[in-house]
């Protein structure tokens, strides 16, 4: 406990109150001003190579702030260009830390090329892990280098420097685990359990006035948790800061710096608030499901569902046999339903029309794509059709479909492959096709189809209004809470996938489900 409190009373003595305030108010001020300058350009189709010299610009700044308080100086008294300049590379391998949403606003309006997401995202269990990987040993080498801008300020060389933070970071393991590792998790869960908190907390307020509050409240919280962690990072090896005196020019800068800070959150805010409205979205049934009412692409569940609920929509998963038959299938295996290592695109229709599946206490088998389309019709139920492609049914899936084409108006079609995709919409033309994103954070590649079907959890405001600007469509999945549902309609999506229909069900406080979808897509 008492090398507790001396660590904590270490910590609080490396820097002072003025710069504290300095990162909590100032840096987020120009930060947010950029960021929304930004948006507010591309939502105006006006996009210059100029704004990512200004982004540059952002994180020299951060560098260099943060090379200032390391050493302990003031107003950049003893400034070293190569100090600075190593500073900022260190704060572009930050970036994508401390600097996330600007990569995502950018890769949203100007995403990389389709060809390169596509298989990013089609191969993203194996290429992800490699990535995360390497930016982990590359953040390794950062944190033991961490040292070097402050040598540098001592006229020491580049190696010498890099050398001599290596020596002075280098702990037990234990002690390397915790500063490297375990510290900075401590940081995100907080920020991450911080936002989930306020969601919550929107459940308590009755007027915006109220909801005003406690948005703002949010982002100095957010800010000042940030600061710490900026602190932190600068506090390595570092002396107490001796006691200083700041002019009343500064303080009085400091001070317009906080309220111009709090009141360009108040302006972004009051904003959000006009411009949000909830919106009706199309009910649909993920996997034909609701509340765990069948086996998942069952005809019964299908018949069910329909009954009960009349969703606008069936959401449902097509896959190609060996023997080129299409079943409704979710899994590539039957190991979850059936507890058998067989494939489908291995097996043959004989081999799997007598299965036995079992889920949420029921059981069925295995349906082919015409039957359960043609008790679709029957029931007069639209179905959003996934075409499901392996390797080995990429090249011919899509032609399965064609003779059905008489069967499928009124449907839509959907793919997690682009090339399926753009594929299904040739030889559709009057249906309307659709391409899914695995997850969202490095946009959606440009396409012409008619909507972008988008992954909950990782949906970010950006990408579902640059979709909406293409005059694209906007599904997401899965959304299984009444809040999670509100918070959507709010961001003006076309369609919501859920596996419990009861979530659509009953109206909710617009000003409360307001406020937390500002909160979650901040």
């Amino acid at each position: 406990m008492n090398s507790i409190k001396k660590y904590f009373t270490y910590f609080f003595g490396t820097f002072s109150l003025y710069n504290f305030l300095l990162l909590s108010f100032g840096l987020p001020f120009l930060t947010e001003g950029l960021f929304l300058f930004f948006r507010q350009s591309f939502l105006n189709n006006l996009y210059s190579p100029f704004y990512l010299l200004l982004f540059v610009a952002l994180i020299f700044l951060y560098g260099s702030l943060y090379s200032q308080i390391q050493s302990n100086e003031t107003d950049f008294q003893n400034f070293s260009l190569k100090s600075a300049f190593t500073s900022f590379g260190f704060w572009l391998i930050l970036s994508p830390i401390f600097f996330f949403r600007f990569y995502q606003m950018l890769l949203v309006w100007q995403p990389l090329p389709a060809k390169v997401l596509s298989f990013l995202f089609l191969y993203r269990w194996k290429i992800l892990p490699v990535i995360g990987i390497f930016y982990l040993i590359l953040l390794y080498l950062l944190y033991r280098s961490i040292l070097a801008p402050k040598y540098l300020k001592e006229n020491h060389s580049l190696k010498k420097s890099v050398w001599l933070s290596w020596q002075k970071t280098r702990y037990s393991f234990p002690k390397q685990f915790l500063l490297f590792f375990v510290i900075p998790i401590f940081f995100l869960v907080t920020s991450f359990l911080i936002k989930i908190g306020f969601i919550w907390a929107t459940k308590l307020i009755a007027r915006q006035i109220s909801a005003m509050f406690l948005l703002l409240l949010y982002r100095v919280l957010q800010n000042v948790l940030w600061t710490f962690f900026f602190l932190y990072l600068a506090s390595s090896d570092k002396g107490p800061l001796a006691s200083e005196s700041r002019t009343k020019g500064a303080v009085i800068w400091l001070s317009l710096t906080i309220f111009s800070c709090l009141g360009l959150y108040s302006l972004h805010y009051a904003h959000a608030f006009h411009v949000q409205q909830q919106t009706p979205a199309l009910t649909i049934s993920h996997r034909g499901v609701s509340n765990h009412n069948g086996v998942q692409n069952s005809i019964e569940v299908l018949k069910r569902t329909s009954y009960e609920r009349r969703p606008d929509f069936v959401e449902m998963d097509v896959q190609e046999t060996a023997d080129h038959h299409l079943v409704v299938m979710h899994d590539e295996d039957l190991k979850t339903l059936a507890n058998k290592n067989k494939r489908v695109d291995e097996s043959t229709w004989q081999e799997l029309k007598d299965i036995t599946l079992k889920e949420n206490g029921y059981t069925s088998t295995i349906p082919s794509f015409t039957d359960y389309l043609a008790t679709a019709n029957q029931l007069n139920q639209k179905l959003l059709i996934e075409l499901k492609v392996t390797a080995k049914t990429k090249e011919s899936i899509v032609h399965q479909l064609i003779p059905l084409k008489k069967n499928l108006a009124r449907h839509e079609l959907q793919s997690m492959d682009l090339d399926t995709a753009n594929q299904m919409k040739k030889e559709f033309p009057k249906l309307k096709v659709g391409y899914i994103l695995p997850f969202d954070l490095l946009g959606s590649p440009k396409n012409t189809l008619d909507f972008v079907n988008i992954e909950s959890r990782t949906a970010n405001s950006d990408l579902i209004q640059a979709l909406r600007h293409q005059k694209q469509g906007v599904y997401v999945w899965p959304v299984n809470t009444k809040q999670q549902a509100s918070m959507f309609r709010f961001q003006q999506v076309t369609g919501l996938l859920s596996d419990d229909l009861t979530v659509f069900s009953g109206s909710s406080d617009d000003i409360k489900a307001q406020t937390a979808s500002i909160l979650w897509f901040d």
